[in-house]
């Protein structure tokens, strides 16, 4: 299958479009007058993901679902087989790890081998994909505030060794706006407990 490099701006204008189409044709002709929506407000990032597939319906709605509650996307990839996947999983949802994660994540776990275009959605934020759990931090609008993949190390995956859970340190750093210094630290710990 070709996968064709749209942008985000484009699927959401047209969207966008369609549904004041449609609202136009519903109202009739004295309320189909009303301006169309804000074109500057839609995102522009470049992406390579099909918004049909499961995958990118996916993603979508963690992105609106982000947007809407003033948070980021915390996209994990994983696959039934993949013992460092469940464990990451686990760990997520320990309810005082959850507690912490849920003020400024949206989380959006992407299954490489399961879901519809899930592979090609994750190739298309890591062109050097090497194995999951993968992990990126986006912004509402999909583009990439940081990754997983450590600038020497490679990719943390499900953190536990020192330098991993060194890492996963600074991604929470570069992104969180609402979790504390002493929750980041909460979260080393208890990543280090897990060894």
């Amino acid at each position: 299958m070709s996968w064709t490099r749209r942008t985000l701006s484009d699927s959401l204008t047209f969207f966008f479009a369609f549904s004041l189409l449609a609202l136009a044709q519903a109202c009739g002709p004295a309320e189909s007058e009303s301006q169309p929506a804000d074109e500057s407000a839609v995102s522009t990032v470049d992406q390579a993901w099909d918004t049909t597939a499961e995958a990118g319906k996916a993603l979508l709605a963690g992105l609106t679902a982000a947007e809407e509650t003033d948070r980021l996307v915390f996209l994990h990839s994983g696959a039934p087989w993949c013992g460092w996947c469940k464990r990451l999983e686990a760990w997520l949802v320990r309810e005082d790890i959850d507690a912490i994660f849920s003020k400024d994540f949206v989380a959006v776990k992407i299954d490489v081998d399961l879901m519809d275009g899930g592979e090609a959605l994750i190739h298309s934020y890591n062109d050097g994909y090497g194995g999951v759990p993968w992990l990126a931090i986006l912004n509402p609008d999909g583009s990439v505030v940081i990754t997983s993949d450590h600038p020497e190390k490679g990719n943390i995956g499900s953190p536990r060794a020192e330098w991993e859970i060194e890492h996963w340190g600074t991604m929470m750093r570069t992104a969180a706006r609402r979790i504390t210094e002493e929750e980041i630290q909460l979260m080393a710990l208890t990543l280090a407990e897990d060894r």
